[in-house]
């Protein structure tokens, strides 16, 4: 009940007390109250933003964020997977991959811009880049932690290449390479709000970039909250897929 109590009390404290002002720097009115963000959420859900429905946008963001990571994730993982296997390919081509992920995403969109225009194609390339890196660098390592000893008796049995990548690499690797595509799932979700500015007219970034334009304070909390709520609900599918596939893990 402790909590619940807390977040009740931190609710009464926002709807009551901070329209009055005691935020300092911040005009009240800027800063919402929970009942105009329920009603927000009511008016969104009858008349949806911008000519489309709210769940129109939910829908436009989650297709630019699960097709770029799936693409990211059909190239990141086998690729991730041979350059940690192959020494030399690994050697040259890693430092390159290594060097760009710690570029944030809005560094790419103006090059991205560029080269591909404002389309949507653009929107799900920014997505891709972000969610490949990761995939593939989280590949890498988790080929990288296999033991030694398996490769050992990989070789006892004179298992070929492509035999000892399936029935040895793979399945060792894959609780890393889990963990790689969990947290690129949700740097995409993250990033698909970045994405949504390259001129978007539907998604939930251009719903927040909108709102927060006009200073609908309210309707950006409300987009701001579906992409929480969204997120969760991703994350825990992928825990769901994760202890299915990977039961054995931990035992």
């Amino acid at each position: 009940m402790a909590p619940v109590s807390v977040v009740a009390l931190a609710l009464l404290v926002w709807e009551y007390l901070i329209p009055l002002g005691i935020v300092p720097g911040v005009r009240a009115q800027y800063l919402g109250t929970p009942s105009g963000i329920a009603e927000a959420a009511s008016e969104l859900l009858r008349n949806g933003y911008g000519g489309h429905g709210l769940f129109d946008h939910v829908r436009a963001s989650l297709f630019r964020t699960v097709t770029g990571f799936l693409i990211a994730a059909s190239l990141g993982v086998p690729l991730g997977i041979v350059l940690g296997y192959n020494q030399r390919m690994g050697a040259f081509l890693l430092p390159i991959f290594g060097f760009l992920r710690p570029i944030p995403a809005l560094a790419f969109i103006p090059i991205v811009v560029i080269w591909f225009g404002i389309g949507e194609f653009a929107k799900i390339f920014v997505i891709f880049m972000t969610a490949f890196l990761y995939i593939l660098l989280g590949a890498v390592s988790g080929v990288r932690s296999v033991p030694a000893d398996f490769f050992r008796l990989s070789q006892n049995y004179h298992l070929p290449t492509w035999p000892t990548l399936f029935r040895v690499v793979l399945p060792s690797a894959l609780p890393e390479i889990f963990v790689s595509l969990r947290t690129a799932m949700a740097l995409s979700w993250a990033v698909v709000v970045a994405s949504e500015l390259i001129a978007a007219q539907v998604g939930l970034g251009y719903l927040i970039q909108s709102a927060s334009q006009v200073y609908a304070i309210n309707k950006v909390y409300v987009g701001v909250a579906l992409i929480g709520i969204v997120g969760v609900t991703i994350d825990m599918l992928f825990l769901f897929i994760e202890r299915r596939m990977l039961h054995w893990v931990g035992r």
